[in-house]
């Protein structure tokens, strides 16, 4: 059965702009290219940048494979690893103009360079000193709310028109008709997500207006727990 085309763009938005999927680690052997655990692991023999998005084609000795993910630096001959949880029939990319008889949509690609390890968790003074320094002059807006607080009060601000600045960590462009976005303050190790008709990059401290809502399901099992929708976005 076809899957309609919008619940492939929902799902892209979960896996492009906020990194849902979650790949299994590497194995540290790379002598043979390998499929397992919704996994898949080969060397780079083709590979395309536009726009916002890397589109990798991979050799696994008896198939070529494509991948599309987020803007990745790698080149022809490195071994990559990618999620197939989402694979794509018969998708035609506009701005390349091309067809794909099969590609995986994917939330990174993962480098053999990359550490197999997570490191220790700092300790809590350290993790406060980084937040304090990293976004140390992103305090409240005059009349609005921060990060902690919208966080903490989300079931009393639920359909409301919230006010907050931050600074943007992260940016899609013209995901299913909207530019998603998050930003973070210095009041809270959590962010918040922004969707908007207005473009913004990374690192530039912004003021957002919108309307809160909770719980917003955007289909296969993704759902958010907050998120401001077209919200107005002010660089400051």
């Amino acid at each position: 059965m076809m899957i309609p085309r919008s619940n492939y763009l929902t799902a892209l938005v979960v896996c492009f702009s906020f990194g849902i999927l979650n790949l299994s680690s590497i194995n540290p052997a790379y002598a043979q290219p390998q499929t397992d655990a919704g996994t898949l692991q080969a060397k780079i023999s083709d590979i395309i940048n536009v726009a916002n998005y890397t589109y990798v084609e991979v050799d696994t000795g008896t198939d070529k494979v494509w991948a599309a993910g987020p803007v990745t630096t790698l080149k022809k001959g490195d071994t990559v690893a990618f999620s197939t949880a989402m694979p794509m029939q018969d998708f035609y990319s506009e701005s390349m103009g091309r067809n794909f008889k099969q590609i995986y949509f994917v939330s990174r690609f993962m480098t053999e360079t990359e550490p197999r390890t997570l490191p220790d968790k700092p300790p809590a003074d350290a993790q406060i000193k980084k937040l304090k320094t990293s976004f140390a002059n992103i305090a409240r807006v005059e009349d609005g709310n921060n990060i902690a607080e919208i966080h903490a009060e989300k079931a009393k601000l639920n359909g409301k028109i919230i006010r907050v600045r931050g600074q943007v960590t992260r940016f899609a462009e013209d995901v299913m008709g909207k530019n998603w976005l998050h930003i973070q303050d210095n009041s809270s190790f959590d962010d918040l997500t922004v969707t908007t008709d207005n473009t913004v990059a990374v690192g530039d401290v912004v003021v957002i207006e919108g309307e809160l809502e909770l719980d917003k399901d955007f289909d296969y099992g993704y759902v958010f727990s907050l998120i401001v929708q077209s919200a107005k976005v002010t660089k400051e």
